[in-house]
């Protein structure tokens, strides 16, 4: 997002004084140096003045802007003596180049000081030295300053890192807007927050919650500086504006359209709507037919459009890759059409122009039924290798979160630079001189640890890859407490992070009095409020979060949420999910989550049948949840009331990975079949009757693989076994059949010289069924991960079916 642009003055009373005026305000202003000191910084600024003379304005400021120093960052003084405008280089600054530097930025800081120039960010943030921070404090505004120190002091969770890097920023803040702290608006706060370069620095942003706590922003101001800086819900015009229509007609009735159904749908469902009916149809016909202003499509061009939406063609990901699922789309356009004629006949003068066929008919739908049964077969089919899983995640969860725990603790015990040994770890709490049990200002609690090698002197290497323990057991305990959650509710993401230290309720039976604690699940995807029964474990998860979370104090902290769908930001709240992040507390994101998740089944080791590594997504659990809940005997439509489902329908998507009622009615025609068999087959088998059948088994062995003739039958097809279709091709066997492959094709070579035709024919079907047999061991289905079964040698049967059964 660019930084927004503010006019700035460039002509103020102190900009415009002479030289003399200003030597004279730098002398007041170092008053104290040495008389040689003084006559060589009155030496340099008189340098630097004589130079920006050089350039057009009527200040110092217009002068300072017109010769690039603002926008040049570090190589500004490189400037001053590679020559200006009229070729003459500035002279009077040191021969060498890092002394005429440190000359040329300690007078641009005097010249700041004295309010005579007023640098840019880019300069501000790459210049200015330490010690003109502290020199402005005192001479701008020292009674503010006074005020920010004070409610810095009443935080004692503030670091003198923390507080020193608030300070620099609002100095810099006024460096370059002029005026007080009383004077910084939120549009200045914005400015300086996108301004800044590098991740770390914005995450010092403590200096936006000062000035709020003071009341300088006002009441309405945004509770963070990463809530200012988003941008919150774009507009119907904005939105259709994004995607750059040509044909303006098009664009209004985009815009009247979307504007119709907004009413009744919330902010994201509006801008995925926007982008399928523009982005993904209207857009791409622009791109494709430059010139068309028409709704009315020829066969050609809306067959050319349905063509290409097969393939993803816009966006940041799977571009070029085939669509999975068209018709979400193509129902999107057909429902645009189909309202637009419908409303054309409710208000002819202001739709009825845009009425005109659909370019989807249900031709185009008719494969949507077939899609969405493989959808959900590929949703069910997860979810019956992802269930196995769950109980070896579970362990591993906790397991992760008990030895971050005790590394931790031990640590902390552990004096800088010492041997401590924790589930079943030995480290060595790292030595940094910023460590605070040294005196150092790092922030507390914050606990460093590497892993010592074997030999090794008792001084650690810093060089050594350090682990920071405090971020490892807080990692630990969040994904164990989002699985935790997860399993024992069955809830989506959103409607998790929503929790509060409000959400709990509690309901007292009216029969035995008997309190029952609820967990109040707020309105997210349907809009419909639940509640959900906590049980015995999953109240000791929440204990234990709010425990985490409370961290010593009485209260939960109070942050905000940021809806990213919907671009909005909550009310403070004491948000069950949200951790410490540098100086301020920020609840979790979906992103934040899903990479816990991920660490989490990377650490567990979990994989697939096929061997790929798993991966939870939060909705799994949610399916697994409902699946294993109805398997246990929870009625369907309880379960669609406590997933929050407005139709069973939704439900049984979820409950169908394990048909049971057709598990039991095929086990019960297998019984009652079983039934109707002559009572002899199912008798005691004698030793010698065993023998046989395990001896049938034996003959069926081949060098090719293995006979499936049925038992007691002998063998129909003369031993032909190459031709013969009862052959299972061992896929082991594979060089032995490309050796029969090769001799059988040298043998028709020969017959076929030497006019053996009638050896060509028999010869020429034994080598089509040996390459038939040879794709078949190719296609060999992979190992599917079922359990293995012990050999009929390593176990002996109980005699209770006899070998004739054939069920």
């Amino acid at each position: 997002m660019p930084t927004p642009v503010i006019a700035r003055p460039t002509v103020w009373t102190a900009s415009q004084q002479s030289v003399e005026e200003v030597l004279v305000g730098i002398e007041a202003l170092e008053r104290g140096a040495s008389d040689k000191e003084m006559r060589r910084r009155l030496r340099d600024a008189s340098v630097l003045l004589h130079w920006l003379q050089r350039f057009a304005g009527e200040s110092w400021q217009q002068r300072w802007l017109a010769s690039g120093a603002d926008t040049a960052a570090r190589a500004w003084p490189d400037l001053l003596t590679d020559g200006a405008p009229d070729g003459l280089p500035a002279a009077g600054l040191p021969d060498k180049p890092q002394a005429a530097r440190t000359a040329a930025t300690g007078t641009a800081g005097r010249l700041i000081l004295l309010d005579v120039i007023r640098p840019g960010y880019d300069w501000l943030y790459s210049n200015p030295s330490k010690a003109l921070f502290p020199r402005f404090e005192q001479l701008r505004d020292p009674a503010g300053f006074a005020a920010v120190g004070a409610r810095c002091d009443a935080d004692r969770r503030m670091t003198s890192t923390d507080r020193r890097a608030a300070f620099v920023q609002l100095c810099r803040v006024l460096m370059h807007n002029g005026g007080l702290l009383a004077d910084i608006t939120l549009a200045d706060c914005v400015e300086a927050y996108r301004a800044q370069t590098g991740y770390s620095t914005r995450v010092h942003s403590r200096w936006y919650g000062l000035l709020r706590d003071l009341n300088i922003l006002g009441q309405a101001a945004p509770p963070t500086i990463h809530a200012a800086n988003r941008r919150g819900q774009l507009t119907i015009e904005e939105i259709v504006d994004s995607y750059q229509i040509a044909c303006r007609p098009i664009r209004d009735l985009f815009v009247d359209y979307l504007s119709e159904r907004a009413p009744g749908l919330d902010y994201s469902t509006i801008r995925q709507l926007a982008s399928k009916l523009i982005l993904l149809f209207w857009r791409d016909l622009e791109l494709h037919e430059p010139g068309i202003d028409s709704l009315h499509l020829s066969d050609a061009t809306a067959r050319a459009w349905k063509q290409r939406l097969g393939e993803v063609r816009y966006g940041n990901h799977y571009v070029g890759e085939k669509r999975r699922d068209p018709y979400i789309i193509l129902m999107a356009v057909r429902a645009f059409y189909a309202d637009l004629s419908h409303w054309a006949l409710e208000d002819p003068a202001r739709w009825a122009k845009w009425a005109a066929p659909s370019p989807v008919d249900s031709r185009d739908l008719a494969g949507l039924t077939k899609a969405n049964k493989h959808r959900q077969a590929r949703m069910h089919q997860r979810i019956r290798e992802l269930a196995p899983l769950l109980p070896r995640l579970v362990d591993t969860a906790h397991a992760r979160r008990v030895t971050a725990e005790d590394l931790l603790a031990a640590a902390t015990q552990a004096a800088p630079g010492q041997l401590f040994s924790a589930a079943g770890q030995t480290l060595r709490r790292a030595l940094l001189v910023s460590d605070p049990a040294l005196g150092g200002n790092s922030r507390p609690g914050v606990i460093y640890a590497v892993e010592p090698e074997a030999g090794e002197t008792p001084t650690p290497d810093a060089k050594r890859r350090r682990r920071n323990l405090t971020v490892e057991a807080d990692r630990a305990f969040w994904a164990w407490a989002c699985v935790e959650v997860f399993r024992h509710t069955g809830v989506r993401i959103e409607e998790m992070l929503e929790i509060t230290h409000r959400s709990f309720v509690s309901y007292t039976l009216p029969a035995t009095g008997e309190v029952i604690p609820m967990l109040q699940i707020t309105p997210s995807k349907t809009d419909k409020e639940r509640l959900l029964v906590i049980s015995p474990e999953l109240a000791a998860v929440f204990a234990t979060i709010i425990h985490h979370v409370r961290d010593g104090n009485e209260h939960l902290p109070l942050v905000t949420r940021y809806d990213s769908p919907e671009r909005i930001h909550t009310a403070p709240l004491p948000f069950l999910f949200q951790r410490r992040w540098g100086m301020r507390d920020q609840s979790f994101t979906h992103g934040y989550v899903k990479k816990l998740l991920d660490e989490l089944v990377k650490a567990a080791g979990v994989a697939n049948p096929d061997g790929s590594p798993a991966r939870f997504s939060p909705h799994d659990f949610r399916r697994i949840f409902a699946t294993e809940a109805v398997a246990a005997g929870l009625p369907v439509h309880i379960t669609a009331k406590i997933l929050g489902h407005e139709s069973l329908t939704t439900t049984q998507t979820y409950l169908a990975v394990y048909d049971q009622d057709v598990i039991d009615h095929h086990r019960a025609f297998l019984a009652r079949r079983r039934a109707t068999r002559p009572s002899q087959e199912y008798r005691e088998p004698t030793d010698s009757e065993w023998d046989e059948f395990l001896g049938h088994f034996a003959k069926r062995k081949l060098a090719l693989g293995t006979c499936g003739r049925a038992y007691g039958t002998g063998c129909q097809h003369e031993h032909a076994c190459i031709r013969c279709p009862m052959l299972r091709p061992d896929p082991t066997q594979q060089p032995r059949l490309e050796e029969i492959i090769t001799n059988l094709t040298e043998r028709i070579t020969e017959a076929t010289e030497r006019g053996w035709l009638g050896d060509v024919d028999g010869l020429r079907a034994s080598l089509d069924a040996a390459q038939h047999k040879l794709t078949q061991m190719r296609r060999t289905a992979t190992n599917l991960g079922m359990p293995s079964t012990r050999t009929p040698q390593q176990r002996r049967p109980r005699r209770a079916a006899a070998p004739h059964t054939k069920d």
